[in-house]
This record gives C-alpha cells, sequence and structure tokens, in this order.
C-alpha cells in the first residue's frame, strides 16, 4: 500500500473523529425568560436541527404564565422560541407531560386555561409538528377546576389525565379522557382515590396513572374501557410518585420520594428519592432509595422521570437538596433495582439553600446519550427579579458531561465550570495549549490535578498542577496514536471541570 493510500485513511479518520466531535456534544446550558421572568422546561425531545423544550414562562402579554416552545441547536444554543398565547394562565403539566408522535413526526400536549378569579377551568389538546409550531387547538373538557398533568400516544390514540372538581368545595377527583385521532372524546373515566401526576398506557389500551392519595403513593389500573382494575400503594409511610414508565415488557416503574417528619421541631420533612418497580398486575419486585434531604429551608428530594436504556438497565433522574449542596441526580440501574452509577449536576452552585436544581424530564438522544430539562436557579437581578430558568443538559450515555468522567476515579462533579479549562488549537497533531481560568474565590481540597485519558480509558498523562487557578498548561500528546481523548481538571475531592481533544 502506498503513503497515499494511508493519507487517505488518516483524512477520512480525522473527519470520522470531527463529526464524533460535534455529535457527540454535551453542554450545560440556561435560557433566560425574555422579560425577565421565569422560565422552567417540562418536556424536551430531540430533533434533527437539535432540541425542543416544552416549558412554561412568564410571557409579555396580560397572563402571568404562558406556555412555550423554545428550540435549541445540537449544541445547545437558543434559536427561537413561540408562544401558546391566551389571555389566561396556561399549565401543560410536570414532569414530561408532552407526547410523541410515531417518526417523530409531532407531538401532542393538554393544556389547561385557568384564572384564580375566572371559572371555569379549560382542557385544550394541543397537536404540534415535528418543529414544535401548534397545528391546532380543540377543547375536551371545561370545569371549575382542572389541571394537566400528562399526555401518551398509543395506536392513534390519545390520552390525558389531571384534576378535576366540579364545585368549589368538593374533594379534587382524577380524570382519564382517551381521543380518536382528531379529539373526539371516546373514554371519560374519573377516580376520587388519588391526585394523578402521570401516566402510561400497554399494548392492550389498559391505563396506569400515578400520583398521590391518602398522603402516599399510588399507581391505579384502568382498564381499555374505563374500570377500576388494581391499586397498588407505596410502602412508606407518606409519600408520591411524580412518574410511572411502562419497562422491560411487563414492569411498571414508579418514580418519585418518601417523607418522614424532620426530627428538628418546626423544621420541614426529610425527603427520601424513591423507586418502586411493579409487575403488570400491581405486585412489588422490588423498591430503591437514593439520596436523602436534609431538615433545613426547603428539602426537594425525589425521582422525578427516567427511561427504558437496554434490554437490562435504566436511567432514572430526581433531585436532592440539602444545605448548600443543591443538585440533580442521574442513576443508571439495573431491572433488579441495582444501582450501577450516580451521576450529579446542577448549572448555579452553591448560591442558596432555599432553591432545587431539578430535571423534570431525561430522554434518551440519538448519539447514544440522554438529554434533561427542567428548572435551575441564580440570583436574578434584572425586574422582576426571577430566578426560576429554564435548565437543558446534556450528557453522554455514561452520565459524563465531559467524556470519560467515569476514569477519574471521583463519582463528585462540580459545577459552573464547564467552560474554565479549553484546548487550542484542537484538532491537533498532538501539540494542544490548556487554558485553565477557575474562578478566583474557588475553593480547592488540595492541588489541581490534570488527568487526560484516551477513548478506551486508558490514561496518557497525569500531572500535580499545585494551587494556581489561572494558568496555560502546554499538553504534547504527539506520542499518542489519532484519536479521542479527554482532559479532566480535579482536586481531592471533585471533578471540577474538563474537555475533549482531538489527535489527527
Amino acid at each position: 500500500m502506498n503513503n497515499q493510500y494511508f493519507q487517505r485513511l488518516a483524512t477520512v479518520a480525522s473527519l470520522f473523529l470531527a463529526v464524533l466531535f460535534v455529535h457527540g456534544q454535551t453542554f450545560n446550558v440556561v435560557h433566560y425568560n425574555q422579560s425577565g421572568g421565569f422560565a422552567v422546561g417540562r418536556s424536551v425531545r430531540e430533533t434533527p436541527m437539535g432540541f425542543i423544550v416544552f416549558g412554561n414562562q412568564t410571557q409579555l402579554d396580560t397572563a402571568f404564565q404562558d406556555c412555550a416552545v423554545s428550540r435549541f441547536d445540537t449544541q445547545g444554543n437558543f434559536l427561537t422560541e413561540q408562544f401558546i398565547s391566551w389571555p389566561r394562565y396556561d399549565f401543560q403539566g410536570i414532569s414530561d407531560p408532552i407526547a410523541t408522535l410515531p417518526n417523530m413526526s409531532g407531538f401532542i400536549g393538554g393544556i389547561c386555561s385557568f384564572d384564580g378569579s375566572i371559572i371555569p377551568d379549560t382542557l385544550s389538546m394541543v397537536k404540534y409538528n415535528a418543529m414544535g409550531d401548534t397545528i391546532w387547538t380543540k377543547p375536551l373538557l371545561i370545569d371549575t377546576f382542572l389541571t394537566a398533568r400528562k399526555t401518551c400516544y398509543l395506536n392513534s390514540k390519545y390520552y390525558f389525565t389531571g384534576l378535576e372538581a366540579s364545585g368549589v368545595l368538593l374533594s379534587n377527583t382524577s380524570y382519564v379522557i382517551r381521543t380518536d385521532s382528531t379529539g373526539n372524546i371516546e373514554l371519560y373515566s374519573l377516580t376520587s382515590i388519588m391526585e394523578s401526576l402521570s401516566m402510561d398506557i400497554d399494548e392492550d389500551g389498559n391505563i396506569y396513572i400515578a400520583g398521590t392519595g391518602s398522603n402516599k403513593g399510588f399507581l391505579h389500573k384502568i382498564n381499555s374501557i374505563g374500570g377500576a382494575s388494581w391499586i397498588a400503594v407505596q410502602n412508606k409511610p407518606r409519600g408520591l410518585w411524580y412518574g410511572v414508565k411502562r419497562m422491560f415488557g411487563d414492569k411498571l416503574l414508579c418514580m418519585g420520594s418518601w417523607n418522614e417528619s424532620s426530627p428538628l421541631p418546626g423544621t420541614p420533612d426529610i425527603n427520601t428519592m424513591h423507586l418502586a418497580m411493579y409487575s403488570l398486575n400491581g405486585s412489588l419486585d422490588w423498591d430503591f432509595e437514593g439520596l436523602r434531604s436534609k431538615p433545613f429551608g426547603s428539602n426537594f428530594g425525589s425521582f422525578t422521570d427516567g427511561f427504558q436504556d437496554t434490554d437490562s438497565t435504566f436511567i432514572a433522574c430526581g433531585a436532592i437538596q440539602q444545605l448548600y449542596y443543591n443538585r440533580a441526580v442521574i442513576y443508571r440501574m439495573t431491572q433488579d433495582g441495582d444501582s450501577l452509577w450516580r451521576r450529579e449536576y446542577a448549572h448555579f452552585g452553591n448560591l442558596s439553600n432555599l432553591y432545587p436544581e431539578i430535571p423534570w424530564d431525561i430522554e434518551p438522544t440519538s448519539d447514544g446519550g440522554m438529554v434533561l430539562t427542567g428548572e435551575t436557579w441564580d440570583q436574578d437581578t434584572v425586574p422582576p427579579y426571577s430566578d426560576l430558568n429554564m435548565w437543558l443538559l446534556k450528557l453522554d450515555s455514561l452520565g459524563c458531561l465531559v467524556p470519560g468522567c467515569q476514569f477519574v476515579g471521583i463519582e463528585t462533579i462540580s459545577y459552573g465550570l464547564d467552560n474554565t479549562l479549553k484546548a487550542w488549537p484542537n484538532p491537533s497533531i498532538g501539540l494542544f495549549t490548556l487554558d485553565l481560568d477557575l474562578p478566583a474565590d474557588l475553593r480547592i481540597e488540595g492541588n489541581l490535578r490534570l488527568q487526560v485519558f484516551d477513548a478506551l480509558g486508558r490514561s496518557v498523562m497525569d500531572r500535580d498542577l499545585g494551587l494556581l487557578l489561572k494558568r496555560s498548561i502546554a499538553l504534547d500528546l504527539t506520542d499518542q496514536p489519532a484519536g479521542l481523548y479527554t482532559a479532566h481538571l480535579s482536586d481531592n475531592l471533585r471533578i471540577l471541570t474538563g474537555t475533549r481533544i482531538v489527535v489527527q
């Protein structure tokens, strides 16, 4: 073989690496509301152009709260946004309320329009095209009090659930609605035993709603004609389920929390992240307890969403709120309830013990990774001083913001430092300059440590950097083969930041 052949192979390999470098992009970004008000993501979906987030925001009209569709490119850069603008407050659910149509051809959601001083409320079905543009809306239900919580799609049928009350003084009742493809109601079922927060459907059209009742997590099966089949009650003193997902063919994963009374007088309860796997007959297979909140200030601690990742594992996300330690949490679990790894992230770090960092939806991506959306809080100084911002977090298949985080040997990952280590030129023949720019007030434990790994996780460099937080670092990888490498900066306790580099 001649030199031109090898040069051609090298060029193809370099282009392939560049594609991997872009396609496997990870990011941790925030979107601020255009009026300085709040913004929160509820559902996220990948598209050929990037990502669509369905959420709620402060709008610039007379309403305080409107539903919005926000678009981002493949690297997390904000592109465009549109509001579903009705002259009343609009809400579309809490944890991943949107349903995806086959072949990503569009989306379906349920939106409640309401105003505390004006009754009745209205539940409307909204159909979007593949880019998130509204195609049509159709009213489904009108009553004194309504909420939209979850929308599902199966076999050309649309399913909606939420809360309904026919009188101001009556207790809340959960509804389940099934419509045909044009929004004509085929099934309307009510249950007063629980507050519905989530829902999933099996191939026979049986409906599983999850939420809370009598201060416990409830899972309720409703058959395809609207009849009650069984109820499974959370095996804890108190709690709730934010989500339910059918997994592994014949299993139902409930995601939420349980709580116990605080041992300190006058302080909030302690919340524990909680998973439970049920069979389709309602029997409990196993349950899992994650991190526990601490009884200081408010204390969110719950799983919120998840998805089946392989034939034997699933991903579950949630949030934990502790004193000056508020993070989103991602677990990979086996179908038998064993934890394989855990990652923790936030966008704004250590600003306050008051606000959680909550992912409300996590979805698999075409590159084998995952994307999350939800809420992250800062200390806003722009009127009307809303601290609540839309959060978009893209990770690789191992839950790493910087690929290779599993090789570093440290589980705890810092946050808010994503762009403090930059490599240039990149790609390169092997000679790089790393610019380190950590905050001057950052507290580190021990010396800074630079580790570089190849794509197989083999260490190619391990260097003590001392205590300097701002510096340029010469990195020579000319003795390494072409490929994708990751550089990680850590102290004795945390991965602080990192970056990907490509050797041509």
